[in-house]
């Protein structure tokens, strides 16, 4: 889906960027990590077309919809609610079911007594969920994010990552910077780091080092079974058992809660 041949970015004489040669397969979730000025936010940008290489191509295939999150949002006089209808028209959205969804993404991201008020006087987390409901008011076939979760409150955070698992299961591609382990566990398939201009992968733990966790839940009246976890259930009187990986633990949470099953404990397997 996207190909980045030969990539090179320089910044007064400095190169950022040093011959990224990547290709980016429909469906993939990838997380970029590395030092605060190594390239990650750069590289998203050179994909969304809004900073050019010093040198190199992006090949992405047509008529793909392309969606980017930045980590710091501009400030405007408009209003977040006429800031998401003027976005919406790049689009191409219905405006029949758009005040529907604006409101329905807004709730579920904590933001609906924000819609009225200017963009410059919300904070960044604030603006971060502004942005991140844009992404999602059409579901885009490409989302890249730029520290998505810098600014935002631990219960967003979960909504944020719940809607993204959706994004996944609809065949997205999700190319993402990131500081957080947890949040590269729960979405990317592979997490790569940027070391002087390079991509290169991050080390995995070998099978004998993985550890493992149980985890205890309890159900809902409307509790289901998520498909990433059918088989893996152990079924009691009160709810059930899951056995996961650590890297699968925050996975296993957000999806386990989304699907109306309540966390009452869990322990790490010696």
């Amino acid at each position: 889906m996207i190909a980045l041949e030969h990539i090179i970015k320089e910044y007064d004489g400095k190169i950022i960027l040093n011959d990224i040669h990547f290709t980016i397969e429909q469906g993939q979730s990838l997380a970029f990590t590395g030092q605060n000025g190594c390239g990650k936010s750069t590289l998203l940008k050179i994909i969304a077309g809004l900073v050019r290489p010093t040198k190199g191509t992006v090949c992405i295939e047509k008529e793909k919809l392309i969606h980017y999150v930045p980590e710091h949002f501009p400030k405007m006089n408009l209003t977040a609610k006429r800031y998401l209808y003027y976005m919406s028209r790049m689009d191409k959205l219905e405006s029949a079911a758009l005040e529907t969804r604006i409101h329905e993404l807004a709730e579920e991201f904590f933001v609906s007594n924000m819609l009225d008020i200017p963009m410059k006087y919300l904070s960044k987390g604030s603006l971060q969920k502004i942005g991140v409901i844009q992404a999602l008011l059409k579901e885009p076939d490409i989302l890249l994010l730029d520290e998505p979760l810098s600014g935002q409150d631990v219960m967003s955070q979960q909504v944020f990552i719940q809607k993204i698992q959706e994004l996944q299961r609809h065949h997205a591609t999700i190319l993402m910077s990131c500081h957080e382990p947890y949040l590269a566990d729960a979405i990317a398939d592979d997490v790569y780091q940027f070391v002087e201009g390079k991509i290169v992968l991050a080390s995995h733990q070998s099978a004998g080092e993985v550890q493992w966790y149980t985890m205890f839940f309890v159900r809902t009246k409307k509790a289901g079974v998520p498909e990433k976890w059918k088989g893996h259930l152990q079924f009691t009187e009160q709810g059930c058992i899951l056995r996961v990986a650590e890297s699968e633990c925050d996975r296993a949470m957000s999806e386990m809660s989304g699907a109306g099953w309540n966390l009452r404990g869990m322990h790490c397997e010696k």
